[in-house]
């Protein structure tokens, strides 16, 4: 799958919590936009860091592996223990998920080596997403973030307010 859809899956999940979720009086300390937009790097994180043009590219990234995402979960806590302050329980297990998501989403889309380098040949997952769906997946997930962070939030100061 393209970047743009790693970045805003996470980012729509998290407003779609936040906003059919969660009632509106635990709403006020919980996500901010910028806990949004560090949720949409992560997510988009393992590209970002290292970006692949082809499958086999992606097979020997370091970055699409589940040891990389363990170290950054490890790196999260790490924060979170050092300064809670400035890195949320609920921040952590945003960004920690989001870049899981990451790796879900390129296991369907073709598959990931999971264990690399370890185990350079365990490759996990198939063309369940065909990259003809990619480009419609980035237009479809632009619309819901739209959707889900400003017209439908817009909506609902409309008609609230008359």
């Amino acid at each position: 799958m393209n970047t743009i859809t790693h970045a805003l899956l996470p980012v729509i999940a998290a407003g779609v919590y936040e906003r059919a979720y969660l009632g509106e009086n635990e709403r006020r300390g919980s996500l901010s936009n910028r806990d949004i937009l560090l949720i949409g790097v992560a997510g988009a994180a393992a590209d970002l860091l290292d970006p692949h043009l082809s499958l086999a590219h992606r097979y020997t990234s370091w970055t699409h592996t589940m040891i990389t995402w363990a170290g950054f979960a490890l790196i999260l806590a790490g924060l979170h223990a050092w300064r809670g302050n400035l890195l949320s329980r609920q921040l952590m297990a945003w960004l920690s998920g989001a870049y899981l998501l990451h790796l879900f989403c390129d296991a369907i889309a073709g598959g990931i080596a999971w264990l690399y380098p370890v185990v350079p040949n365990a490759i996990i997952g198939a063309y369940f997403v065909p990259p003809i769906l990619w480009i419609p997946s980035d237009i479809l997930c632009v619309l819901a973030t739209y959707g889900i962070f400003r017209a439908i939030p817009r909506y609902h100061r409309l008609t609230n307010s008359g």
